[in-house]
């Protein structure tokens, strides 16, 4: 019995195992005819593309194809945007910038602009015969003078003739500068009883011992476009002397009307620079007369000074001296009833000043001051800004209206000088003068303001 129950179960297993077996190969079967479908579509699919590309390449080619539309243009790039120009000349931009930005501003570009010149040794002198009546102007141009060593200590003289001059004097686009060793210059050009003077677009550089130039005028003035550059003294010297002084004659001629002085577009650098007289670089020395009261413009000028090496009075460091002064000297009458000058203004100029030794600005007996569209800038010191009437104590000469518009002052002031006290002592006013969009007017006998109003 159990023998045979064992040879069933055999029997049994054996079967299953056969089924199992012959289920693997069913599905095996299955599998192998799936992917000759598969194949077999796939070789269909070729045959099909090979036929379609045969039939394609067997049509005749067309000799004149229509072209292709064009490519469409790209879209235009954005112009680019212009250059801003270049504000014009504007004294209150350069509050911003350094001393040695503000030397650079005008100067160096007005010099290498300059063409034409015919180099010259000295210029030479214009002597007591050589400009007669009925002769007319005389002018001199197109000149670039290097006055050789030696014992010239001028480029150009106009001599003492106290006569009457035919016409006006005039000088275009001329320069005078010291050639190597040549420190015996005193002056671009010395000129006594001048008419009417006029230099325009003129260079006057590194004159070693005094000014650019000096000149003794019967007349008006007027400088356009001129530069000066490290002059030793002063870069311009205007003095009307009609009488004598010290142990000299007079100069000139007495003024036979009153005259106008204009300084247009003329800039100033590092001036009284190791010299013999440093003072003021833009000296009026009586540009009018209480009988012949003058008027001056100056205007979209610039004054900058920080020497290269200083100097030092009392121990203190000095880099720089003033920028203009007008002022009743010797060699002339004594003020009297009414002032020296019927107006001065200043205009859109530039004062830029570094440890100065006076202040920076000196104007005496004037009707009336307008000082408009400034920037003064005192770098170190404690100097006055402007000073107004030093050394005049007279109510008929003294200056009348100061109005100052829209300026820019920055370490320093105004001061005013008004009558002598007992002890003979002016008594100083002091008024701050910073205004930018405002209008200041201000009395010159008591230094009090009038009024201020907002533009």
């Amino acid at each position: 019995m159990d023998s045979t129950r064992q040879a069933l179960e055999a029997s049994q297993d054996a079967l299953l195992s056969a089924s199992t077996a012959l289920s693997k190969v069913y599905r095996a079967l299955n599998t192998a005819a799936s992917l000759a479908e598969s194949v077999g579509d796939v070789v269909l699919e070729v045959n099909t593309a090979a036929r379609i590309v045969n039939q394609e390449l067997a049509k005749p080619v067309d000799p004149d194809p229509e072209p292709l539309p064009p490519e469409p243009e790209p879209e235009p790039l954005p112009p680019e945007p212009e250059p801003e120009p270049e504000p014009g000349f504007s004294a209150l931009s350069r509050v911003k910038f350094s001393v040695e930005a503000n030397k650079d501003w005008r100067v160096p570009q007005m010099q290498a602009s300059r063409t034409g010149r015919a180099p010259i040794g000295t210029l030479g002198d214009v002597r007591r015969n050589d400009w007669n009546a009925g002769d007319g102007d005389l002018l001199k141009s197109d000149l670039d003078s290097v006055v050789p060593e030696g014992y010239a200590q001028w480029s150009s003289n106009l001599h003492k003739k106290l006569e009457v001059r035919p016409g006006k004097y005039t000088w275009t686009n001329i320069g005078v500068r010291p050639g190597p060793g040549a420190r015996q210059l005193k002056w671009g050009t010395r000129e006594f009883n001048a008419p009417t003077r006029e230099f325009v677009d003129c260079d006057f550089i590194e004159i070693p011992r005094e000014h650019g130039l000096y000149v003794s005028n019967n007349g008006s003035t007027f400088l356009e476009g001129c530069t000066f550059l490290r002059c030793g003294s002063q870069g311009v010297q205007f003095a009307h002397r009609p009488l004598p002084y010290q142990q000299y004659d007079a100069d000139n001629l007495p003024y036979k009307e009153p005259p106008t002085h204009v300084v247009r577009d003329c800039h100033f650098v590092d001036n009284a620079y190791k010299g013999d007289r440093p003072s003021f670089n833009l000296t009026y020395f009586n540009p009018g007369t209480s009988e012949n009261p003058g008027t001056i413009l100056v205007e979209d000028c610039s004054f900058v000074c920080d020497w290269p090496e200083p100097k030092y009075y009392g121990g203190q460091e000095l880099r720089s001296t003033g920028a203009m002064v007008v002022g009743n000297m010797q060699g002339n009458a004594p003020l009297a009833g009414h002032q020296m000058m019927e107006a001065v203004t200043l205009r859109n100029c530039l004062f830029d000043y570094t440890l100065p030794d006076r202040e920076i600005i000196s104007l005496r007996s004037c009707k009336t001051i307008r000082i408009e569209d400034c920037a003064f800038i005192l770098r170190g010191g404690s100097r006055p800004i402007v000073a107004i009437d030093k050394y005049i104590d007279s109510d008929a000469t003294k200056t009348e209206t100061i109005v100052v518009k829209n300026c820019h002052v920055e370490g320093g002031h105004m001061v005013i000088l008004l009558k002598a006290d007992p002890l003979g002592k002016q008594v100083r006013k002091y008024v701050d003068i910073h205004c930018p969009g405002e209008q200041i007017t201000i009395s010159g006998r008591t230094g009090e303001i009038i009024q201020r109003r907002t533009l």
